[in-house]
């Protein structure tokens, strides 16, 4: 039987680093590329956006309606399910800490409920949508400092297709 001999693979050419635009705790919607967007370890679904809040805010400003919308048409054409997390971060004071547990709260399902009734403006079906509420119970970045606890003040935004 002849040597085998293996043959070099051709080298692929190096993928560009991807350069994340936004600060973030300053971080506007829509500044963070598409190709920076990644997949959340359960499921198979795909991080499509991240719209960040003011403190104990809900609005949604102008590049969130931007990207929102790109949103919305993504679905409408694919179709599948978009799932929003809603999260807050030291949004709340209160006297006890069921009060602030309530209040944080609060926002948060103020903010899911705002992107909610933006996508179905938008004509995203109502039962194409999953929204949570997530408090403060699950951030994302360091809460000891103030540009991480600005930073958890986000909903994310999947989509299933």
């Amino acid at each position: 039987m002849p040597p085998v001999v293996a043959t070099p693979m051709p080298s692929a050419p190096p993928t560009p680093p991807v350069m994340v635009k936004a600060d973030i705790a300053t971080a506007r919607s829509g500044e963070v590329p598409f190709s920076a967007l990644k997949s959340p370890p359960f499921g198979g679904q795909m991080e499509v956006a991240v719209i960040q809040f003011g403190q104990s805010s809900s609005g949604l400003g102008g590049n969130d309606a931007e990207v929102l919308s790109r949103v919305a048409q993504i679905q409408k054409r694919n179709g599948g399910k978009v799932r929003i997390v809603a999260h807050a971060a030291k949004d709340a004071s209160g006297t006890s800490a069921a009060a602030i547990e309530r209040a944080n709260y609060e926002v948060s399902r103020r903010r899911a409920l705002a992107i909610v009734n933006y996508l179905t403006q938008r004509g995203v079906p109502r039962n194409a949508i999953v929204a949570e509420a997530a408090s403060d119970g699950e951030p994302k970045y360091d809460t000891n400092t103030a540009r991480g606890t600005a930073a958890n003040r986000r909903a994310e935004v999947y989509l299933d297709l």
